[in-house]
């Protein structure tokens, strides 16, 4: 049994309905009927902002995992362990490996998809996707590199700009610095934000080409002080290291 009453159950839901609308980019106005009719208002979001959206699996599952860990935190995590030890298919280990690294178990998440790679998925990109990003999260720079690589050669498209961007940072985690700066600079032009142009800059102040990174810094300020408030939420995190390292 839930250790929550209806009352909070509710109020938790709205929260996770209510981050859902800032992550996704919504008009803030969403805010208001989930907030202020708990009932009606996070029916109409259901009804009218979710299920259109219903396509994106993705997107969906997303917000699943948002209201269950918010209602039971660790949830979400427990059942899919318990899926890939009752089921142990490749799709469970994923999903199980996308978890670890919300969480942070990162050796955790390396050790599935491993796993799952090993069952007949060898060039599934997002299997190879996802152990990337785990090699580079868990400080492993040579392995990451040797992971996207991979996927680059398995599948290009899937070669996105968040797995360059991600490339670029296992390269610097080397000491790769000519070949990093590189690799940022193929990727901005095509990266939807901030974070790779805050990266690039401090990879620059770190080598001491400080007055290039400075005007980095200053561009990352003025593109987000000139654009929407959805969009300065979302880079919120980058503004403030870029005004910061300003010392504005």
């Amino acid at each position: 049994m839930s250790l929550y009453g209806p009352g909070l159950i509710i109020l938790l839901i709205q929260f996770a309905f209510a981050a859902h609308v800032i992550r996704s980019g919504r008009s803030y106005v969403w805010i208001l009927p989930i907030m202020f009719l708990p009932l009606i208002g996070c029916i109409a979001y259901l009804i009218f902002a979710i299920l259109p959206d219903a396509a994106n699996s993705a997107q969906a599952r997303r917000l699943a995992d948002d209201v269950v860990n918010t209602v039971d935190p660790g949830r979400g995590y427990r059942e899919k362990k318990r899926q890939v030890e009752l089921v142990g298919s490749a799709q469970a280990k994923r999903e199980l490996a996308d978890e670890c690294i919300k969480r942070g178990y990162f050796q955790d998440a390396i050790d599935l998809y491993q796993s799952a790679l090993g069952g007949g998925f060898e060039n599934d990109p997002a299997m190879l996707h996802g152990l990337a990003r785990a090699k580079l999260l868990a400080g492993d720079g040579v392995g990451a590199q040797a992971a996207y690589e991979r996927l680059k050669a398995a599948d290009p498209v899937a070669f996105n700009a968040e797995a360059e961007l991600d490339y670029a940072r296992a390269l610097a985690l080397q000491g790769k610095n000519d070949e990093a700066l590189l690799q940022y600079e193929r990727v901005l032009p095509k990266y939807p934000g901030e974070e790779a142009r805050c990266r690039y800059a401090l990879l620059l102040q770190h080598l001491g080409q400080h007055e290039r990174a400075q005007r980095v810094f200053r561009e990352i300020v003025e593109s987000v002080r000139g654009s929407p408030s959805y969009y300065r939420s979302r880079q919120r995190e980058w503004y403030r290291i870029a005004r910061r390292k300003l010392g504005s």
